[in-house]
């Protein structure tokens, strides 16, 4: 069976590759391709793509994507920024649709707020492949499943679950599974989960792989909607982790790798503990980078020491506020002294200041701008890097129900337009951004 995988384009009003890569759609593949099949994936946001011309990336592999202004949707016509479609030019994804002929097609979906890309990848694919069933998955069409069935065009199946979506497709395609690969419907979701890798080798040139030790999260933090995602916690075997680290980085010459677990951490010594251990004795020589935040309070002397030996750059704690009662309301994952500890902790370990970052949001509910100020200066006063997020009101979300948010489009669940407030505390929050740029420029002189 061919099956051709497509991660559509970024509509939004700003998007930086941050180690960005639709790694559910790279998983998928690799059990499609462990099944028989003949996988093809067209990645949109593939700066390295052959037909674009070179995009510079920074010494960790990140950088701008390819931009092109588009017209605003009709609801954010008041929004004054420019609204960008993010990645590969239009005419290079349908010229390489020429050489596609898929038995089925697979569109990956990210941000809910992303969902113009993804209905503008439909329109083409459908036009192109009139009688080749489409299935649309991911984190908009598992978040915003009405949405998705009511206005995408194609059958929406929500989920993460690996094995089920794999069985959906063959479904789909009117084909038996292979009986010497897999059998999904009885392998252990640990089982499957340990076996697969990305299938990276479908792309042509690589700065980085993202990969992923663990599935879920333990914790149910009030914002986030992972839990919504996968419903289970499972993590890899550290043991295969390094096997996987260490076949990407001697088969495909990667010298960075991002880790996309939302708890990383959590059960340190016997999961990353291990794991680092592994990368140390093995001798693997890349940087390790973790876009998604760490759990402070996992930071001991010996995770500390162990993160700097295997080469993790600028670890980015979690902190999002100092604010004791915020803090507890949203997950109760980290106390302002577990933060010092843990900062410390790197410290002793050997790194510098403005070696260590930490995550600090601002826009959530009910939150006033001096407590984003005091965040920054706690963490800035400690020598640490701040990243600033914006809050984004996610459907599911223990927020969105207590605070029964009732936005009439996806599109106003984007962060970068501070749903929750006027046009007229952006001045505000760029005070914020200013701040926080100049505590940080401070800390690295």
């Amino acid at each position: 069976m061919n099956v051709l995988l497509v991660n559509p384009w970024i509509y939004d009003f700003a998007a930086f590759d941050l180690w960005a890569k639709p790694l559910g759609l790279l998983y998928i593949a690799g059990a499609l391709q462990k099944l028989g099949c003949s996988v093809h994936l067209i990645d949109c946001l593939d700066r390295n793509h052959p037909g674009l011309a070179e995009i510079k990336s920074n010494k960790w592999g990140c950088g701008k994507y390819y931009k092109e202004e588009v017209e605003k949707p009709p609801v954010l016509r008041h929004i004054p920024r420019k609204y960008k479609r993010y990645g590969i030019p239009v005419s290079l994804f349908e010229k390489q649709l020429e050489n596609e002929n898929p038995d089925l097609i697979l569109v990956s979906s990210g941000m809910t707020y992303w969902y113009p890309g993804v209905f503008k990848a439909i329109e083409i694919l459908k036009k192109r492949f009139v009688d080749v069933p489409i299935l649309l998955g991911g984190i908009y069409a598992t978040l915003c499943t009405e949405h998705a069935k009511r206005y995408s065009g194609v059958e929406v199946f929500p989920g993460g679950d690996i094995a089920k979506i794999i069985e959906k497709i063959f479904s789909v395609a009117g084909r038996r599974m292979n009986k010497e690969g897999y059998n999904l419907q009885n392998a252990a979701l640990r089982k499957l989960f340990d076996s697969l890798y990305p299938a990276y080798e479908l792309y042509s040139k690589l700065d980085y792989v993202a990969i992923r030790t663990s599935r879920g999260c333990p914790f149910r933090c009030s914002y986030c909607a992972t839990g919504l995602l996968s419903d289970t916690f499972v993590q890899k075997n550290p043991d295969k982790v390094v096997d996987e680290i260490e076949y990407f980085c001697k088969n495909l010459a990667i010298k960075n790798v991002a880790f996309y677990d939302d708890a990383l951490l959590f059960n340190a010594e016997n999961h990353i503990g291990e794991i680092l251990t592994g990368i140390i004795r093995r001798k693997i020589n890349c940087y390790f980078h973790t876009p998604n935040g760490l759990q402070a309070r996992y930071i001991n002397e010996r995770i500390a020491s162990l993160m700097h030996r295997a080469n993790f750059i600028c670890p980015r704690l979690s902190l999002e506020t100092t604010n004791v009662m915020r803090q507890r309301e949203t997950g109760n994952k980290v106390t302002n002294e577990e933060f010092k500890t843990a900062v410390k902790n790197l410290y002793n370990a050997g790194y510098k200041t403005g070696e260590v970052g930490a995550y600090v949001m601002m826009g959530m509910p009910g939150q006033d701008f001096k407590e984003v100020e005091d965040s920054i200066k706690f963490v800035s006063d400690l020598g640490a890097k701040v990243f600033l997020v914006e809050y984004s009101p996610i459907p599911g979300t223990k927020d969105w129900q207590e605070y029964k948010f009732n936005f009439r489009d996806p599109l106003f669940h984007n962060n970068s337009i501070f749903p929750l407030y006027d046009i007229e505390d952006w001045g505000k929050f760029q005070k914020l951004k200013d701040f926080t740029r100049q505590r940080n420029e401070s800390n690295n002189q």
